[in-house]
């Protein structure tokens, strides 16, 4: 669009310094949903004359070592996520981390005028996000690819300074629109640059992007035939000049430049459709030089912005077939819907159990329960006397190899394994269960085919994995959209296909333990089995909400009985708890009071994150939190912690350590 464009010349603002209203901005819907969203606030540092912008990740840490690194990654969180985080801890901002490369940021400063915008930075506002940065003195540009490579180019008397942020950095994002971009009703786009932008960014960085980004460009994203199809076929091929010659570098990049027919039978379709012989001498021209590089990445979120559902990362279950070897597949084709003899039907191999009546021989099962209801006590009990082939509350187990990935606790887990050894006077050596101390994310088809692998490489074929907790292997993800979810579960299920054992998912409850576990809805549908552990005034018990071929809800009654298994440093004992039966409790007429609730609520909100090492004092502060402010007195602090000491005398709910730190039963 030409600058002397009556919609730019409409533009005429003036513009002031912003504060970002946390709670109301957005972002666009390409980039929203997407785990690379962080915090940030202002620290002064000694001889500087202003203060940095500190970037921080949602769970409080500051964000330090090589950015897109595993540990740097899993710490990113979605853009809801970061807002509500940054809005609880007070910060000034929130930012994204720039790491892939499939789109830029484009951060111009020194843009105004006389307190306006710039006509020639306005005009980049069109068609595409683009807002004022916090000072709103600067704008920040959205668009499709790497197309500055990381590079800067400092303002002078005559010129504006912009730079691109792509595969590394971080970038602050305000929600303060562009009026343009508003008009042009561009706020949840995130265009291909114009030919202006294009113009303007070799005129300052050159023709290409530096080696270093080529190299970190992404390999293909190996996408099937059908989803490339599924992506061109709600992309018009009449679009703008840009888009329509993006999408065809992505087809050859992602088809290393044997993908020719696809472009051209989807552009044939066009009006400016120019012919076949000048459509492939384009074709021919492309992945040469020093250009810059476009993955099909670009292809997926131009799709997705037009109405197409493509998830990337999300592994074919086929990915995760004969991880034993590497022979290839042979595929017999057979009838897709066979009919079979009711009498061979009818005497087919009936259902099958783990632990009878409990957990079948499936693919996944949810374990939830609220924090402090004593779920991964259940989990390991349940490992333990399925490793040893003993009957579970008298139910008959199949004896099988168990794997437990501990995501979080780990110190605790390991006392955990030493009481159980203890009380039952054997050696752990004997006990065919195995641990994984980590936390992979299952968003990412690499980490589930290398748990698998691992799982594989490392002995016989389990019969059970245990994730404990499942919320702390989704970096990132948004536990109430279908997408990351369904991802994350496809994920388990190939690991099931690779193993052949069930994955039991330790999970959290929702807000309202009654509606079942947290998150997605679909998550009890995915499940073959759910199990609720539930913890009353008057005791614990686990029961049965979902079987696929059996009765639901049973129920049988637990406690966690305290053992001591050795001597610290200083000579205090350390104590741990297993879990025990007890008879079913019976209900209480003496409900817990509305303060130690709320303590309990607080513990629930930090036990999403942390179950161990939690700090009385941040207990007491979130749970004034949640209290209104009276109009008097303020008093809550008070009532509060009479209200934890007297949960802590109770021994039931949490464990107060020595130095004043709460560990979650």
């Amino acid at each position: 669009m030409a600058l002397g464009h009556p919609l730019v010349q409409a533009m005429s603002a003036a513009v002031t310094k912003i504060n970002p209203h946390l709670s109301t901005i957005q972002a666009p819907e390409l980039i929203a949903s997407r785990p690379i969203w962080l915090m940030w606030r202002f620290e002064h540092m000694d001889g500087e004359a202003k203060p940095r912008k500190v970037p921080y990740y949602a769970n409080g840490a500051k964000r330090y070592g090589v950015q897109g690194r595993p540990e740097d990654r899993q710490q990113l969180v979605t853009f809801d996520a970061a807002r509500s985080a940054a809005a609880r801890k007070n910060m000034d901002g929130i930012g994204l981390a720039t790491l892939d490369g499939d789109f830029s940021v484009l951060d111009f400063d020194k843009c105004m005028v006389n307190g306006r915008l710039h006509q020639d930075i306005e005009g980049f506002g069109v068609g595409t996000y683009a807002e004022y940065s916090p000072s709103g003195e600067g704008v920040h540009v959205f668009v499709l690819g790497n197309v500055a490579g990381n590079q800067k180019s400092h303002a002078s008397a005559t010129q504006f300074g912009v730079e691109g942020f792509a595969t590394k950095g971080f970038v602050t994002f305000t929600g303060n629109a562009l009026e343009i971009t508003e008009l042009t009703e561009a706020t949840n786009t995130i265009a291909a640059p114009d030919t202006r932008l294009t113009a303007l960014l070799r005129s300052r960085f050159g023709e290409g992007i530096s080696e270093e980004d080529n190299a970190q460009a992404k390999q293909p994203l190996g996408l099937s035939l059908e989803i490339v199809r599924e992506a061109l076929d709600v992309l018009d091929p009449s679009t703008d000049h840009n888009t329509w010659l993006s999408i065809g570098m992505a087809l050859h990049h992602e088809t290393n430049g044997q993908g020719f027919a696809l472009w051209n039978t989807w552009s044939s379709a066009s009006e400016k459709y120019p012919g076949e012989e000048a459509l492939l001498a384009r074709w021919d021209s492309f992945g040469k030089g020093n250009a810059k590089i476009i993955t099909a990445r670009t292809l997926v979120q131009l799709a997705n912005q037009n109405g197409a559902h493509i998830n990337l990362n999300v592994t074919n279950l086929e990915e995760f077939d004969n991880l034993e070897t590497n022979t290839p597949v042979t595929v017999q084709h057979a009838m897709r819907f066979p009919c079979i003899p009711a009498s061979n039907f009818a005497v087919r191999a009936t259902w099958s159990y783990i632990i009878k009546g409990l957990l079948p021989q499936a693919a996944l099962a949810v374990l939830f329960g609220e924090s402090g209801s004593g779920k991964s006590f259940v989990a390991l009990d349940m490992a333990f006397a399925i490793a040893r082939g003993l009957r579970w509350r008298g139910l008959r187990t199949t004896q099988g190899r168990v794997v437990y990935l501990v995501a979080e606790g780990a110190a605790g887990f390991r006392n955990r394994l030493i009481a159980l050894a203890t009380v039952s006077g054997i050696d752990l050596s004997s006990v065919p269960l195995d641990i994984i101390d980590a936390a992979p994310n299952l968003l990412l088809k690499e980490d589930a085919i290398d748990i698998a692998k691992s799982i594989l490489a490392s002995g016989d074929k389990p019969s059970l994995i245990i994730v404990d907790t499942f919320a702390q292997t989704l970096a990132g993800a948004n536990e109430n959209a279908s997408d990351d979810m369904g991802k994350a579960l496809a994920h388990c299920k190939g690991i099931h296909k690779a193993t052949g054992a069930l994955v039991l998912l330790v999970h959290h409850s929702g807000k309202d333990s009654s509606k079942g576990a947290r998150g997605w809805s679909g998550l009890r549908a995915a499940a073959d089995a759910e199990l609720e552990v539930v913890r009353t005034p008057m005791g614990r018990y686990i029961r049965t909400t979902k079987q696929k071929d059996g009765a639901d809800f049973k129920e049988w009654g637990f406690a966690l009985e305290p053992v001591t298994i050795g001597e610290d440093e200083d000579g205090d004992p350390i104590t741990t708890c297993i879990c025990s039966e007890a008879e079913m409790p019976l209900g209480s007429d003496k409900p817990i009071g509305k303060n130690e609730q709320t303590i309990l609520n607080a513990l629930s909100e930090i036990g999403l994150s942390q179950t161990a090492g939690i700090e009385q004092k941040a207990v007491i502060e979130i749970a004034v939190s949640m209290m209104p402010k009276p109009e008097g007195r303020d008093t809550r602090a008070q009532v509060l912690k009479r209200a934890f000491t007297k949960l802590s005398e109770d021994g039931s709910f949490f464990i107060l350590e020595d130095d004043d730190t709460v560990t979650l039963l």
